[in-house]
């Protein structure tokens, strides 16, 4: 469910494999079939790293639909114990993937709030939909999809494309200058240096995906963002494409 979008996850059960959902950036995201992401009895993960729609600083949660799997789970995240165990007695390889009291208490004070959160979170997209519409139109910025049918996006982060040929990293550079921070979002995975080195990955293998990634750039993106604060990252991004050489 990438940057929050509902994946077609329909799609992929009526070919019989197995699912785990990748949940970590669509907190509160809704399906075309009108199922919240996470509601299919696959096993999904959600993330609460201090970047996603609710944070509990680090950890995550993952849902299960079947009582097997969630007590493997229980006792592989308590270094291998089941609930039934002694204190130093170990029916399984385990971690310590424990999310501790306090973290949890911060989780649950923001659930309260997700509705508003999430709603948020939409009102900044739209204003950045807004205000880069004409960059849209007029040199072919590229702007996240919208909702399509019954879909909602929970919004993760607002990710642009630069328009072909225009240089990413001087628009990162120029929107620093102005004290504006952006990011390259995301990378092409089989260029990291792990597939590089273990898989002797290059590029040009995947010619879409490396040209996405190209021109992928995230823009600031929280709750509080103010109007303000979106028009001036918009009006120094439009300002910016008409001085970047292409």
């Amino acid at each position: 469910h990438i940057f929050g979008y509902p994946a077609e996850i329909a799609a992929l059960e009526a070919l019989g494999l197995p699912i785990v959902e990748d949940a970590c950036e669509a907190l509160g995201a809704i399906d075309a079939e009108g199922v919240t992401v996470g509601g299919r009895a696959n096993p999904a993960v959600f993330g609460f790293y201090p970047n996603k729609q609710l944070t509990t600083g680090e950890g995550g949660m993952v849902c299960v639909s079947d009582a097997a799997t969630k007590a493997r789970i229980d006792s592989e995240r308590n270094q291998g114990r089941a609930p039934d165990m002694g204190w130093l007695d170990h029916d399984r390889l385990g971690f310590n993937y424990r999310l501790s009291e306090i973290a949890c208490a911060l989780g649950r004070a923001q659930l309260e709030r997700l509705d508003e959160l999430l709603a948020s979170r939409a009102r900044v997209a739209a204003l950045y939909r807004e205000g880069l519409s004409e960059l849209a139109v007029e040199q072919g910025m590229g702007l996240p999809c919208e909702d399509r049918g019954a879909e909602r996006r929970g919004w993760f982060v607002f990710v642009v494309q630069i328009p072909t040929g225009r240089d990413r990293d001087g628009v990162v550079r120029g929107l620093r200058e102005r004290g504006i921070d952006s990011k390259p979002y995301l990378p092409a995975i089989h260029l990291m240096s792990f597939y590089r080195e273990r898989f002797a990955h290059r590029d040009g293998e995947f010619p879409v995906c490396e040209d996405v990634a190209a021109r992928s750039l995230a823009l600031p993106f929280y709750p509080e963002l103010s109007d303000g604060d979106v028009t001036r990252v918009t009006e120094a991004l439009t300002e910016i494409l008409q001085t970047v050489p292409v």
